[in-house]
């Protein structure tokens, strides 16, 4: 009986073994019939996607003429409102007016008659003014005798800037017990001072004019050193001789000379004065290289230095 049993399980085993073969067979048809089913619909898609961005790029770049030209228009009359409405803003708020005025470069110029001389006002339109800077530069220096240059510029949006250069003082001129500044270009000013600058010297006898515009180029090529070693400087012009002048020093001395040579001997000053015994009087009149010099207490000129070569 039980091998009877066991024959007939082995049958039905056997009996079973193909169906499920088959089924697994009917189950890996249907997953590459779904695979294919959808690579086919994926390329289905793609084509989609490819026939409507053609068609998209056909109707991006199938606009007329007439239609770019109109587009073209109407960006540029766009572009014009877009600027026109910031000018506009721009003039009718604070920036396009004057804010402030700045001015550099004084030291002993009046500030405000700097100021009130350029005439640029606070409040006023900035551009009409700064239009005008020339104009107003040139007023500056008109009506200021101290200032050599002027300049106007635009600083910090809408600030206008007064930039100057002033002479500088080169001594003083004493005229009916009050001293008058000298300027190195020559003008004397009409304003006494109380107070003098003890490095700068005082010039007697002196007007504007020739002589001293000549003495002037001399005193300019002058050190440092020499300059402040000058105590006073006096004018002996005659009509035959205009620019004849002494120097008083600081050091005792007394100078001589022309102002047309005395820049080039006066280089020579400190060699002299180290030869003399005494101190006296150094006469540079004598020629273009012939320096001589005299104790004070002798009216008559000694030789105490030989002639030197004046070098150009």
């Amino acid at each position: 009986m039980t091998d009877n049993n066991n024959h007939e399980e082995n049958i039905k085993k056997q009996l079973m073994l193909p169906n499920q073969e088959d089924k697994k067979e009917s189950s890996e048809n249907e997953t590459a019939s779904q695979s294919e089913q959808k690579q086919s619909d994926e390329k289905n898609v793609t084509s989609e996607e490819k026939s409507a961005g053609l068609s998209f790029s056909k109707l991006r770049y199938s606009q007329s003429p007439k239609e770019k030209e109109l587009f073209k228009r109407l960006s540029l009359i766009l572009g014009i409102l877009v600027i026109s409405i910031f000018i506009t803003l721009y003039f009718i708020s604070p920036l396009s007016k004057v804010g402030k005025i700045v001015v550099s470069g004084v030291e002993n110029s009046d500030l405000n008659e700097v100021v009130q001389s350029s005439e640029i006002k606070v409040g006023k339109s900035l551009w009409e003014q700064y239009f005008n800077k020339s104009v107003m530069a040139q007023n500056v220096k008109k009506d200021n005798k101290r200032i050599e240059t002027a300049k106007i510029s635009l600083v910090n949006l809408n600030q206008l800037k007064i930039t100057i250069k002033e002479y500088p003082t080169i001594g003083y001129v004493k005229t009916s017990g009050k001293n008058y500044e000298v300027l190195s270009n020559g003008t004397i000013l009409k304003e006494p001072v109380k107070d003098m600058k003890k490095n700068l010297p005082l010039l007697q006898n002196f007007k504007e004019g020739e002589n001293l515009n000549e003495f002037l180029d001399a005193y300019n090529r002058f050190d440092a050193t020499l300059k402040e070693n000058i105590e006073s400087i006096e004018s002996l012009a005659t009509k035959t001789n205009p620019f004849r002048i002494k120097f008083k020093m600081k050091d005792g001395n007394e100078v001589i000379g022309l102002s047309t040579t005395i820049a080039d001997k006066m280089a020579f000053y400190d060699k002299i004065t180290a030869e003399m015994k005494d101190k006296g009087v150094i006469d540079m009149e004598a020629g273009l290289s012939g320096v001589f010099s005299y104790p004070h207490k002798t009216s008559e000129s000694t030789v105490e230095s030989s002639s030197s070569q004046v070098v150009e």
